[in-house]
């Protein structure tokens, strides 16, 4: 059972419903991303609102267009730095496309543009392989970054997102030997791809995802009718759509592309501090000129920093109160404001792999010395155990509001041995739902 199912058990409600009503229930809102889509290519979305509901179930939020011109919401990043970015490309020109991103100065001599990039609050970096010649038209594998090498890309992408911990990814690749600028809907988890160039020629694993199911669908998060008439607006000569053909090639491209979503899906609560808002992928014309390959994602990238801000400006994240620590766990419950029909991700993270977690809820903040630390919700009328994942985190997602006007206050205590009381504490937050 996931730990969302799990919090809408009937303790949660028996033990609050008395005095705030049942603030969880229900199924999690299920992604309609299986099955094979129709066979067509469009300039404009035939279900633009299907498309809108996805993107919103994958960010957690309703979109208000009219909020989030940087407004940097969500939980609060961990490092505490500037948002970033990934843009990767192989074959050119799809590299040759982002190379300016490039912070490496071998691959980019004309030094990094992507530092808050156009000072709109993100810092782009890009990553991708270099061929000989430059303009190659059979280019092999490659060398360096993100060889065209399913072994070598999920190596090498991994290593780049746990460094970069991007709040959005844009792959690239060589498309059609035209001058189109594909925005590539489906990815699928492939249990069979073309071969690459060098044994074992398929990934390992394959079907790369293990959490998801065998030849399955991911949707693209990119904002691609946006996107699509930007390119189209920018007067380059371009053949902008959007494609919906069964797949994205079977090949690296749809390989990487596949990377891209399945990051984006894995971070998408806005409770994360690592959250990544949007994935997709770009299929670019191999008869596009570098000028205008550059140009065009320039445009892409704008549009998805709009879009990005967009979400980050539609969140909102609960009020912490401070008293973390010991550890370094924290908490945050971020998503929609809690009123009856809407709902947010409560999520707990930086806690001790694998320990058990116990989330109290009460109505009384009354900070009490507990383990070398405070506990505010005290007493409590929930303690609700939870196994910390491999990464150190609780996800309760798509909690439901109403239920208001109430005022909760919630907080996590962790098992640690490494601490000297044996346990750690997450911050509190004061958790305000609304009728």
């Amino acid at each position: 059972m996931d730990a969302s199912r799990q919090f809408r058990s009937a303790a949660w409600c028996a033990a609050i419903a008395s005095s705030i009503g049942a603030w969880v229930g229900g199924a999690p809102v299920a992604l309609a991303q299986h099955g094979t889509p129709p066979m067509r290519l469009e300039r404009d979305l035939s279900d633009p609102d299907g498309f809108r509901a996805h993107l919103e179930r994958q960010t957690g939020v309703r979109i208000d267009p009219r909020r989030g011109q940087g407004n940097g919401g969500g939980a609060p990043r961990l490092h505490g730095e500037r948002p970033t970015i990934l843009l990767t490309g192989y074959w050119p020109p799809s590299n040759e496309a982002i190379r300016e991103f490039s912070d490496d100065p071998v691959q980019n001599p004309g030094g990094w543009i992507g530092q808050d990039w156009e000072g709109r609050g993100y810092d782009v970096h890009s990553y991708f392989p270099e061929f000989v010649p430059r303009n190659c038209r059979s280019c092999g594998r490659g060398s360096g970054d993100l060889e065209v090498d399913y072994q070598d890309t999920s190596a090498d992408f991994a290593a780049i997102v746990a460094d970069l911990e991007p709040i959005a990814v844009i792959t690239f690749s060589r498309g059609f030997d035209d001058l189109s600028w594909e925005l590539e809907m489906n990815q699928y988890n492939r249990t069979v791809w073309i071969d690459d160039f060098a044994s074992p020629f398929q990934p390992t694993p394959a079907p790369p995802d293990a959490g998801w199911p065998a030849d399955g669908l991911r949707l693209s998060t990119l904002p691609v009718q946006e996107i699509v008439d930007a390119v189209d607006a920018a007067g380059l000569g371009l053949d902008p759509y959007i494609c919906y053909s069964g797949n994205g090639g079977g090949y690296l491209s749809e390989f990487i592309a596949y990377h891209g979503v399945w990051y984006q899906d894995l971070f998408r609560s806005p409770a994360d501090p690592d959250w990544c808002i949007a994935g997709g992928h770009v299929h670019v014309g191999g008869r596009i000129s570098w000028a205008n390959a550059k140009a065009a994602a320039q445009v892409t990238l704008r549009e998805v920093i709009t879009w990005v801000d967009q979400v980050r400006g539609s969140v909102v994240c609960q009020p912490d109160l401070g008293f973390g620590g010991p550890g370094l766990a924290t908490l945050a419950c971020c998503g929609e404001e809690l009123a009856g029909g809407a709902t947010a991700d409560l999520q707990l993270s930086g806690a001790p792999a694998g320990s058990l977690a116990f989330l109290l809820a009460g109505l009384v903040n009354q900070p009490t010395p507990f383990a070398g630390g405070m506990l505010l919700p005290m007493p409590p009328l929930l303690l609700e155990p939870f196994v910390v994942d491999a990464d150190g985190k609780v996800k309760l997602h798509d909690l439901e509001g109403g239920c208001g006007p109430q005022t909760l206050f919630a907080q996590f205590a962790c098992l640690d041995p490494a601490q000297p009381g044996g346990f750690a504490l997450s911050n509190a937050l004061q958790i305000e739902l609304l009728p």
